[in-house]
């Protein structure tokens, strides 16, 4: 009995012969029939290079507007700039849905949500919630959990923007805002409720905050199919995106204090590899490449920089990333299928949903296990910078010198008087 077409997709993308995104992609062919698409298939191609390059000239021409109007505008004027922008972005959202454009579609709705938090500061301003800005100084120098309380504010109306949009109409583009407000609100929650960050801490709050968006991910990438279609595509892939890219900076992070858990990294990025090959998402395989690629360049650079054998050690670096990429090339389809054979119609991450959650949990504990040691850091460094300032009054230490300056004297300066011969 012949196979469907369904079906014989299906079994092509369990073993590896194809991606899920071009499973979709050939789905979405096969109910189109003999029309022609008008829009390229979502996927790494020039057109979503195009797209992502437009939306983002879009928004940098925006924020360099406000920026160079920001104080002769006021809140109201930006708010009025913001609504403005955000109708001419869902007018050319509805536009290009018209004409069978959804994914500019859903990149010209992302726009629109974007501007989110700049309507929300000029909400607060207006109402007084958030103090005038004086350019150049902290909006509240003295109680800064202040300033972070109106920043969750923004973030979550972000979230809310975002998942009104979504329910309308499933546009993957719209959720990369609600991934950068997710660990956004992470970051600014500890100050909002009044815990002084240190260092230390940062680095563990960033680390807690990307891996809740990379549970986020997971949670979503289980329960919503990777749908068919142009616009409709996958869901999970923005917030895998950002949660992967922000948990590399995190790890990156601790860099300078990590000591032979330097040597875990090689471990962290085979591991993305895997699960790459296993669930079939270039992001993990992109993420575990970056990781290997930064430990390789660690030992070239740290442990064989003093040596001989510096050169002999960066060209073996070049060598082995030319070659792990051309046997990948080789090789993925095969990797792919012989991994992922027993995740027929499954997504997310191998072993249990909670998993990720248990990892979110942990880094949170050892966050709040390390807020007495970053006590004892903050009183340290109080007592150093008082240090400093009693050994200056009492002339035991000098202040650097300032630099004299190179440019010529003022209209108003005082000619310098020659001394007399």
């Amino acid at each position: 009995m012949p196979l469907s077409t369904e079906t014989l997709l299906e079994r092509a993308r369990s073993r590896g012969l194809i991606t899920a995104e071009q499973h979709a992609s050939l789905l979405a062919l096969e109910a189109e029939g003999g029309a022609v698409p008008r829009e390229m298939p979502r996927g790494f191609n020039w057109v979503t290079v195009a797209y992502a390059l437009g939306a983002l000239l879009v928004v940098f021409a925006g924020g360099w507007f406000l920026a160079q109007r920001w104080l002769a505008l006021g809140a109201s004027g930006v708010l009025l700039v913001v609504l403005v922008y955000a109708a001419a972005a869902i007018a050319a959202s509805r536009w290009l849905e018209q004409l069978d454009f959804r994914e500019a579609a859903g990149i010209a709705v992302m726009v629109a949500v974007s501007l989110t938090p700049v309507a929300v500061w000029a909400i607060e301003s207006m109402t007084g919630l958030w103090p005038r800005e004086t350019w150049g100084q902290a909006y509240y120098p003295d109680y800064p959990p202040a300033e972070a309380t109106r920043w969750v504010i923004a973030e979550l109306a972000t979230v809310l923007a975002a998942l009104f949009v979504l329910r309308a109409r499933r546009w993957s583009a719209v959720v990369f805002p609600v991934a950068v407000a997710l660990f956004g609100f992470v970051i600014h929650l500890p100050r909002a409720i009044g815990i002084d960050l240190t260092p230390m801490l940062e680095r563990w709050i960033q680390l807690t905050g990307a891996l809740l968006v990379c549970a986020i991910a997971d949670t979503v990438d289980r329960r919503t199919p990777r749908q068919a279609g142009p616009g409709q595509g996958d869901t999970a892939f923005p917030l895998w995106a950002v949660g992967l890219a922000t948990l590399g900076f995190a790890v990156i992070s601790f860099w300078p204090t990590a000591g032979a858990w330097h040597h875990t990294l090689p471990v962290l990025g085979v591991g993305a590899v895997v699960i790459s090959l296993m669930i079939g998402r270039k992001t993990h395989l992109v993420f575990g490449a970056i990781m290997i690629f930064v430990y390789l360049v660690y030992l070239a650079g740290e442990v064989f920089r003093s040596t001989a054998y510096f050169p002999v050690a960066l060209a073996l670096l070049g060598g082995a990333v030319l070659f792990a990429t051309v046997w990948l090339q080789r090789r993925f389809p095969a990797l792919a299928a012989r991994l992922g054979a027993q995740r027929a119609g499954r997504s997310g991450l191998p072993g249990s949903p909670a998993m990720p959650w248990l990892f979110v949990a942990l880094a949170l504990g050892i966050t709040l296990l390390r807020a007495s040691e970053a006590e004892e850091e903050r009183v340290n460094r109080d007592f150093q910078q008082r240090l400093y300032v009693m050994r200056l009054h009492s002339g035991s230490l000098r202040a650097a010198p300032f630099r004299p300056s190179t440019a010529g004297p003022g209209p108003d300066a005082t000619p310098a008087v020659r001394p007399r011969r």
